[in-house]
């Protein structure tokens, strides 16, 4: 990071306290003393308040106690990491948006793991001014409409980076019905399933193969799955075959190409809530989760 051109000049930054309006709380993770006192330094002369924690155990901590507007992390710290975080915020269902910076990103982890969401990263070292401008502008994402809000995806093995995020407008649901996770190794029908989820009112969203999709299941509450059966590294039917195994009850739509109907005679403990061939339409789509799930979706508002 470099101090040249650090603060901007009054009435430049977005991000600065006016009198009409409190000052936007950031929270700093970080393990490194002197990155938390120049953070400190630089958002305090920016305007904003500015709460520092040395590790991710700590921000943890404080971000159940406080209300933050904002988080900036470090990846690798004692105790509990950046990804390690991330994930905290994700399963207790906290909306705050973080920024990464980091010398070391995760970009494989989150590539396995797409509904780990950053809204910007800045791969260390950076510029303190640029650090300035992509606060002010996830700042400015956060003022957008809600029917027009849009949430940063990870493609495979890609972090989008601050200057230019990558957009997709999946869980953009302020009071989703269900949580509905789609499993497919094709990125294009993986989208257009959570596309057509998303826009009848669901909470959407998609991993890779089996085994990121084993691991979200074990991981996060869900109301039903949608897989794809012909993935690498764990099938859909192996899939199915781990959650009956552990007991776990959530439904199950195979929507593939080649429904394995063999498969299913031989082991019919196995057999999915329900079946779509592909080519199927968005309707199709629909219809077949809305016969799953069934009519009552008042239960599932937040």
């Amino acid at each position: 990071m470099t101090a040249k051109n650090l603060v901007p000049a009054p009435g430049e930054s977005a991000g600065a306290a006016n009198n009409k309006n409190p000052p936007r709380r950031i929270l700093v993770a970080d393990d490194k003393p002197l990155i938390l006192h120049l953070f400190d330094l630089v958002l305090s002369d920016a305007g904003y308040e500015v709460d520092p924690a040395e590790d991710g155990a700590a921000a943890w901590d404080m971000i159940q106690l406080n209300r933050y507007d904002l988080l900036i992390t470090d990846h690798e710290m004692p105790n509990v990491s950046g990804i390690e975080l991330l994930k905290k915020l994700h399963a207790a269902r906290v909306t705050l948006p973080v920024i990464m910076v980091s010398g070391t990103m995760p970009t494989e982890e989150l590539a396995r793991q797409p509904w780990l969401k950053l809204a910007a990263c800045l791969p260390k070292p950076f510029a303190l001014a640029e650090l300035l401008a992509t606060i002010e502008k996830v700042f400015r994402t956060a003022k957008a409409p809600a029917d027009k809000s849009q949430l940063v995806i990870m493609e495979d093995n890609k972090i989008p980076q601050a200057e230019a995020p990558a957009i997709t407008p999946t869980r953009r649901q302020m009071n989703p019905y269900h949580r509905i996770l789609v499993v497919d190794d094709n990125c294009d029908t993986r989208q257009l399933s959570i596309d057509a989820l998303v826009g009848s009112g669901y909470d959407a969203e998609g991993v890779t193969d089996g085994v990121a999709g084993w691991e979200a299941l074990q991981t996060y509450d869900y109301d039903l799955v949608v897989t794809d059966n012909q993935m690498p590294r764990m099938t859909g039917v192996e899939m199915i075959a781990k959650l009956r195994s552990a007991n776990i009850t959530v439904p199950v739509i195979m929507a593939t190409g080649t429904l394995p109907m063999d498969e299913f005679f031989r082991r019919p403990w196995l057999k999915p809530d329900a079946m779509l061939e592909r080519p199927f339409s968005d309707d199709d789509l629909v219809a077949t989760v809305k016969n799953v799930l069934g009519p009552d979706d008042s239960k599932h508002w937040l």
